[in-house]
């Protein structure tokens, strides 16, 4: 399912025309693994979600509209993800990138997209296809950006860097859905929603390793004491 974002800023909200536009990728998300409900079925399912900006389309403040799209992380033959990068590049993928391809690589990549509409009225992006002369790498008007979940995860397993740090960063400016969805969610008048299974196993692994680590110091505190001893 696909949700128009209007991706800063307040104001009215400004819905995307229905049709074919010009678009580029500047934000790509890594939601990690969750339950989806799908056709009264629940899945376990890794998200992604990509986001693309409209030049052709402003808001009344004339910046550029975003709309957004989630994909299960696969390049199954009957995936969404694999036909609409297919188009996107106007080529298969190769035996071997059908193996882990990095999408992305799609970041600051132009495509056209076509914008319709779900059965309850809502935007969606019903394809993605090549751009006029081909994909190009070009500038965004929106800051380009990669949530990495993995990244993330580090700030919770004991394994904090200046990768993770970042992450951090750029998940505070995610929407408040992504956020629930990747971290959780237990704000009062909220559905509580749990952490996805990535943040789940990196918080369940520093509860392991906490108190090896207490020890751990707890031992080099006492060889310190004993320096002192003064014989």
């Amino acid at each position: 399912m696909a949700i128009l974002a209007a991706d800063t800023g307040g104001g009215d909200y400004q819905p995307v025309p229905q049709g074919t536009h010009d678009a580029t990728c500047y934000k790509i998300v890594d939601a990690g693994t969750s339950i989806n409900e799908y056709q009264g079925e629940r899945k376990k399912q890794h998200s992604v979600f990509i986001f693309w900006e409209l030049p052709g389309c402003r808001t009344e403040d004339d910046r550029p509209m975003s709309i957004f799209h989630r994909y299960t992380l696969s390049l199954h033959e009957r995936s969404a993800l694999r036909a609409h990068l297919q188009n996107w590049r106007n080529k298969p993928f190769t035996e071997k990138e059908l193996k882990g391809f990095d999408i992305t690589k799609i970041l600051g990549v132009s495509c056209k997209i076509s914008v319709g509409l779900t059965s309850g009225g809502r935007e969606k992006v019903t394809g993605v296809f090549c751009a006029d002369g081909g994909a190009k790498k070009i500038p965004t008007e929106n800051e380009q950006v990669i949530f990495d979940v993995d990244e993330y995860c580090k700030e919770f397993s004991g394994e904090s860097c200046e990768a993770s740090k970042k992450a951090c960063d750029i998940f505070d400016g995610l929407p408040n859905f992504l956020q629930w969805q990747i971290g959780g969610c237990d704000e009062p008048g909220k559905e509580p929603q749990p952490p996805c299974f990535e943040v789940q196993a990196a918080k369940a692994k520093a509860e392991r390793v906490a108190p090896a680590q207490a020890a751990k110091a707890e031992e080099v505190a006492d060889d310190e004491d004993l320096d002192d001893i003064p014989f």
